[in-house]
């Protein structure tokens, strides 16, 4: 499949959880074998679940995958970093939450090469004119956009250069979180990136070998989304 045409699928996807508006259903842990959320509220075949006890910035991500039988299993659980001020509904510019609650999962990017993603893929080149956006005064807020520092149509100063964050971005998966549309002020540039040992501002963070296996892992036709809570 070219890449327009997983570009296409991402976008119908998008629009589809847009429009659905994703509210996963969280379930008591049981047993390792069942999935912490009721499957019946999940869209797709795969989930990412990241959890963090209130106001932490220390939880665990695990990948749960429903196979033919329609049986979900859980691929893997690994530790994560998520924002410096835990996981809350109230994220947005200024604050180091990581938003809470679920979101489609439709394309990736980074300064490394494509690491055979599934998902739309964009490798960020060495020039540094990829920006993520993050001026609220923008039409292209929580967007990524592509122009020369002195020539972007849009603060940088308050934006992220996609090339200059090493290592996060050698490899990540972008959240649609506020992205469709992108209401002003309510946050932007949340991904699943490279950890570096610290909380993030937002993001979540896991180890570059789980990014990797997510980006090779997660497919447009299985809908998958990244559901975020407090444990």
């Amino acid at each position: 499949m070219g890449l327009a045409d997983k570009g296409l699928r991402a976008l119908r996807w998008t629009v589809t959880v847009a429009v659905a508006v994703l509210a996963v259903a969280v379930l008591p842990r049981l047993t390792v074998d069942r999935p912490p959320f009721d499957p019946n509220t999940v869209p797709g075949m795969q989930v990412v679940w990241v959890t963090a006890p209130a106001g932490a910035d220390r939880g665990t991500l695990e990948l749960w995958q429903r196979n033919r039988l329609r049986d979900w299993k859980r691929t893997f659980a690994v530790p994560a970093r998520v924002g410096a001020e835990g996981i809350s509904s109230a994220a947005g510019e200024g604050r180091d939450y990581t938003p809470e609650g679920t979101f489609a999962l439709t394309e990736g990017f980074g300064r490394l090469p494509d690491p055979a993603a599934l998902l739309p893929y964009l490798t960020v080149d060495p020039s540094n004119t990829w920006w993520w956006v993050s001026d609220s005064e923008s039409p292209l807020y929580n967007r990524k956009y592509r122009c020369a520092e002195d020539a972007c149509p849009f603060d940088t100063a308050i934006s992220e250069n996609l090339g200059r964050t090493d290592p996060q971005y050698n490899h990540a998966l972008v959240i649609d979180y506020n992205r469709f549309p992108a209401v002003p002020a309510q946050g932007s540039a949340f991904f699943v990136h490279g950890d570096t040992g610290a909380a993030t501002a937002g993001c979540v963070a896991v180890s570059e070998d789980v990014v990797r296996t997510l980006l090779a892992t997660l497919q447009p036709s299985k809908r998958p989304v990244i559901a975020i809570h407090s444990s």
